[in-house]
């Protein structure tokens, strides 16, 4: 069964998407004081005029300036596998966007087993834990709370806060502010007008800038020249790339290589942030896109998108569909066995800025 927040999700975009075509007068006006309240926000923080609560252990944050994706999940995997490869034990705090019973605390993972389902903890802290099952994984709304109350029932060496770059009562020891090197046009204007979440000038208050998605752009230059801009600075940035590394069988689990796949056509369909990036990772690694499915982000699938992709597949004569991690879980109960319905296994891989990185994490014992 569909959530509330799928349906509501989908109306906001709907309805965003009208007015953006025919009414972007009125989003403009609407954005000046959404950003004028961001700014005050921020403000009231850096000023001391509301207090920021410490953690007893040193917190990595992990955020953006946009909505939808700019692959913090992903990088958010990949560096708590630095981290704990360095011995350090990791604590993720996230919010778990899209759950049921948004106020509550819960554990995802202790470090040990998976202890809830995506319903109850949102789809991507779920993934979190499945791909660092030696990490504590916990969703709550307040950040500073819930890293207390990890505290009371395990011992680790650090947090790393997912999606925190806004969440501004928790004192944060890095923060690192991701941007999509495929999301320029993204920067321009604040919500409603524009996919920000505040001004970009916002940005001055990070340690280090990732710039995520290379390999979907000739040149992370001019993206990097617009933070510079904005900001009156030069910057170092940490720069990452997607790449498919093989494909899961969504309901078997048989794992193939990326060359089982040759003269494969592809129909990809996904509830992510930013579908145009999948698309274009997979066909910069040799797949044969012919036709995509977009779904929400954090889209709650039932039986009858399930049917659907599988008459798209047999009108179309496409050979395979092909889906994100983040989906699967939600696309399981629905998909049969015999369905070609497959999972691409994605890794984030550091380009350039490793010594920029080190610099920021190294100081606390991190890296």
């Amino acid at each position: 069964m569909k959530t509330h927040s799928s349906f509501r999700l989908s109306f906001l975009l709907q309805l965003w998407g009208w007015l953006s075509r025919y009414g972007s007068w009125a989003l403009r006006r609407c954005a000046l004081p959404y950003a004028l309240i961001a700014r005050l926000k921020r403000t009231c923080y850096q000023r001391g005029w509301r207090h920021q609560y410490r953690l007893p252990h040193p917190v990595v944050s992990v955020g953006n300036l946009t909505i939808g994706g700019t692959g913090k999940t992903p990088f958010v995997i990949w560096l708590a596998r630095k981290i704990h490869a360095q011995g350090r034990r990791v604590a993720i705090l996230s919010r778990g966007y899209g759950r049921q019973n948004a106020l509550q605390n819960i554990i995802v993972s202790d470090g040990e087993s998976l202890k809830t389902d995506w319903q109850l903890a949102g789809d991507e802290p779920v993934l979190i834990a499945q791909q660092c099952p030696w990490a504590i994984v916990a969703v709550g709304k307040d950040r500073y709370r819930l890293g207390m109350w990890v505290l009371e029932q395990f011992s680790c060496d650090c947090f790393i806060l997912d999606d925190g770059y806004q969440h501004l009562s928790l004192y944060r020891d890095v923060d690192l502010l991701l941007f999509d090197a495929t999301d320029l046009k993204g920067l321009t204007a604040v919500l409603p007008a524009g996919r920000l979440r505040e001004p970009l000038d916002a940005a001055q208050w990070a340690d280090g800038f990732v710039l995520t998605r290379s390999e979907c752009v000739v040149s992370v230059q001019p993206l990097q020249e617009r933070i510079e801009e904005v900001l009156g600075k030069s910057i170092t940035p940490i720069v990452m790339k997607s790449v498919p590394q093989s494909l899961t069988h969504l309901s078997s689990g048989t794992v193939k290589e990326l060359q089982y796949f040759n003269n494969k056509t592809l129909l990809v369909f996904s509830g992510i942030g930013n579908p145009d990036a999948l698309c274009t990772s997979l066909v910069a690694s040799g797949f044969d896109v012919r036709e995509e499915m977009r779904f929400p982000d954090h889209y709650s699938y039932d039986e009858h998108d399930v049917e659907a992709v599988r008459r798209k597949l047999q009108h179309s004569g496409i050979d395979m569909a092909v889906t994100t991690e983040k989906d699967q879980r939600k696309l399981r109960t629905w998909c049969k066995v015999d369905d070609p319905i497959w999972v691409v296994n994605m890794e984030f891989e550091l380009i350039r800025g490793e010594q920029s990185l080190r610099g920021l994490l190294g100081s606390h014992g991190l890296l």
